[in-house]
């Protein structure tokens, strides 16, 4: 084997060895990352999950602050809580679906204050406006998503017509009516212009 394949041999075995590490770094990176959304995840539900907590338990307190009962305190607690929750977990970036949860609470609370005497917790359509309403949020979220990828899309599209249009006429431009001594000058400045459309 002569000296240059060895040292090209070498070369690439280096190059494998790097590629591979990399490699590791990206799934362990990715794990972490996981790990982070999960946890987020399980932020965002209990921040919908906390506002129930007066109907099953007053956690040993008796001492009521001002208010009428131990429940009513813990459900003002709660309410205050909750978006706090919802905050934290969304600017760790949760799963999307786990907004689910928050917005199907707050909806059936957002139901039942305006109709408090027609419908107890327990009833039937509560949830099933409530699961509606959800579904119907999710939509319109996925719907205007889309619209606005659309969007940026089109824009990308319409910004590289420009571009390129504009490199055209500043290419004829040069051919025609551009002095041989000042084309380096005109070729900067129009290098400029088409870089400031980034």
């Amino acid at each position: 084997m002569k000296k240059h394949q060895k040292w090209t041999n070498w070369k690439f075995f280096k190059l494998i060895q790097k590629k591979s590490k990399d490699q590791e770094i990206k799934d362990e990176n990715y794990h972490k990352f996981t790990l982070l959304k999960i946890f987020a995840s399980i932020v965002v539900i209990l921040s919908g999950l906390i506002l129930f907590s007066d109907k099953v338990t007053t956690f040993g307190i008796t001492e009521t602050y001002g208010f009428k009962s131990p429940k009513t305190f813990i459900w003002v607690i709660t309410q205050t809580l909750s978006p706090l929750l919802l905050c934290f977990g969304a600017y760790l970036r949760a799963y999307k679906i786990s907004f689910f949860a928050p917005i199907y609470i707050y909806f059936i609370q957002l139901y039942w204050v305006f109709n408090a005497r027609e419908l107890g917790l327990d009833d039937v359509l509560l949830h099933v406006y409530a699961l509606g309403f959800c579904v119907a949020s999710f939509i319109t979220f996925v719907l205007i998503t889309l619209l606005f990828k659309q969007l940026s899309r089109s824009n990308k599209i319409l910004l590289s017509n420009v571009k390129k249009l504009t490199r055209h006429i500043g290419i004829d431009i040069k051919r025609k009516y551009i002095k041989e001594e000042d084309r380096k000058e005109y070729f900067d400045d129009t290098v400029d212009v088409i870089e400031s459309l980034d």
